[in-house]
């Protein structure tokens, strides 16, 4: 069956990079996928194996675009919008590609409200995926009905999970020493990241008597570096800057902090699971549905509960080998095998919703 992807997003966010592994894994299967991308798009370097097709510059020729690469009218197609301005359009496209036998779907994995519901309202749209509960709230809030919507959580690929370098390698690149314990994140350079909250957390558990290294992937040593020094943790911390392959980092941590003021379903905190790390997350979004006993929930932007918690599991190795157990045994259920087989399920029932008799 042809599929269709359509991304409005220029960047390599979370969302962007679950709409590709999906992309991937369908690919795989045998299915023939063209996946629509800004003009700017960053991600297409990351897998040149699929049909990339770059939208134009000029939003107005989107539709046009995208029209040229569906089936004869009566051959079924999934068209699977992701992002805000995408969904918007397809909300509007789809009324007339109903009839010509496309299935359309949206895409939302953020929290916070949507300013306009409308693109929500529209039948144009048969469904939604959303990849936690908290974001499935959100849009029920906004009048989204149950039954034009489904949770699909994100799903890790084998890739995201295999280092490149080993281990030691890692950890002597980093100037740690043997033994020492290693309190890390992997976080970006925006506010909503929350790489304030946790250098100032750090800094009060280190005046309280820790004794550990914090190594912050992604988030760039020249945004971050004086700050730490300013807060007195400078020879403390290590900022590694960013890196695609954050494997090779979460496999030194002894554990892992998410310090966000806003998320859905972190793929980063998912990658932890695999890892085996005890988790320390923020209690926003769909944080929630992910720690429970497998780590430490702290209120958003409490950085004396950051603290607090740095020096329970620092002080607690027989706590942190439960939550590391905890951690794993949860794995398995944000594989991306799981997330595909998950979406070809509401893909299928969309179909069968409509009457139509083919299958995914």
């Amino acid at each position: 069956m042809r599929l269709i992807f359509i991304t409005s997003s220029s960047s390599l966010s979370g969302g962007t990079r679950q709409a590709m592994y999906s992309a991937q894994g369908l690919r795989d299967r045998g299915h023939e996928l063209t996946f629509f991308v800004p003009h700017d798009a960053e991600i297409t370097g990351l897998d040149r194996g699929i049909n990339w097709q770059r939208l134009p510059e000029n939003p107005s020729g989107w539709r046009s675009a995208v029209e040229s690469a569906l089936p004869p009218a009566g051959q079924p197609c999934i068209v699977h919008a992701f992002h805000n301005k995408a969904n918007k359009r397809l909300a509007w496209w789809g009324l007339s590609w109903r009839r010509r036998g496309c299935l359309c779907l949206g895409y939302r994995g953020v929290i916070y409200r949507p300013s306009n519901p409308l693109p929500y309202w529209s039948p144009g749209i048969d469904c939604f995926t959303v990849n936690s509960l908290a974001c499935g709230r959100v849009l029920r809030s906004v009048g989204l009905s149950t039954r034009r919507m489904a949770v699909v959580p994100n799903g890790i690929p084998k890739s995201r999970i295999t280092p490149q370098r080993s281990r030691d390698a890692v950890r002597s690149a980093l100037g740690l020493e043997p033994g020492q314990l290693v309190l890390g994140s992997v976080a970006g350079d925006k506010p909503v990241k929350g790489v304030d909250v946790l250098l100032r957390g750090f800094a009060q558990a280190v005046d309280q008597g820790l004794n550990a290294k914090l190594v912050v992937a992604g988030a760039r040593p020249e945004r971050w570096q004086h700050i730490a020094t300013d807060l007195g943790v400078g020879d403390h911390t290590v900022f590694a800057g960013r890196v695609e392959n954050v494997a090779d980092y979460l496999q030194i941590f002894d554990a892992f902090f998410l310090p966000s003021l806003s998320e859905s379903l972190p793929n980063v905190l998912l990658e932890a699971f695999f890892f085996g790390l005890p988790v320390v997350g923020s209690d926003v979004g769909g944080v929630p549905e992910l720690i429970d006993d497998n780590g430490l929930l702290v209120p958003r932007g409490d950085a004396p509960a950051l603290a607090h918690a740095m020096l329970k599991l620092a002080a607690d190795p027989e706590l942190r080998r439960v939550f590391a157990r905890a951690s794993r045994a949860k794995a398995s259920a944000y594989t991306l095998e799981t997330k595909l087989a998950n979406t070809v399920k509401v893909y299928n029932e969309i179909l069968t919703r409509r009457g139509l008799d083919e299958r995914i």
